[in-house]
Parts: C-alpha cells; structure tokens; sequence
C-alpha cells in the first residue's frame, strides 16, 4: 500500500495498489472529507475534485481509502 497526503488537510491515505490512475478517494480525515482523484500511479499524486464536478456526475462514488 502506497500512501498520499490530503492536499487540504495534509492527512496521510493509504491507497491500495488496484485504485487507478483517475479513481476517487475520500480523505480519511471526517473534518476534512474531501474528494481527490487520484491523478499519477509512480508517484502517487492527487488532487481535489471540485465540488461542482461531484454534483454533474452522479453516477460515480468515491473508492474507499486504505
């Protein structure tokens, strides 16, 4: 398990080895709870989902993290 840091938080997550490059996580921190996408494998990099992209598509739900 690879880990990253919540961009707004700075919190650790664990992120498994089969959550793709433009997959969801939820900042494990329940103060933050922020959505990132994960956007680069080697090194493991993400970045925040805006809000208003999370109300335009519905039909995807965060992984959940490590």
């Amino acid at each position: 398990m690879e880990t990253v840091v919540c961009p707004v938080c700075k919190q650790k997550l664990g992120v498994q080895a089969y959550i793709g490059v433009d997959s969801r996580v939820v900042c494990a921190n329940p103060k933050c709870n922020t959505t990132l996408r994960i956007t680069s494998r080697k090194p493991l990099k993400a970045e925040v989902v805006p809000v208003a992209q999370l109300i335009n598509d519905p039909d995807s739900s965060p992984e959940s993290y490590g």
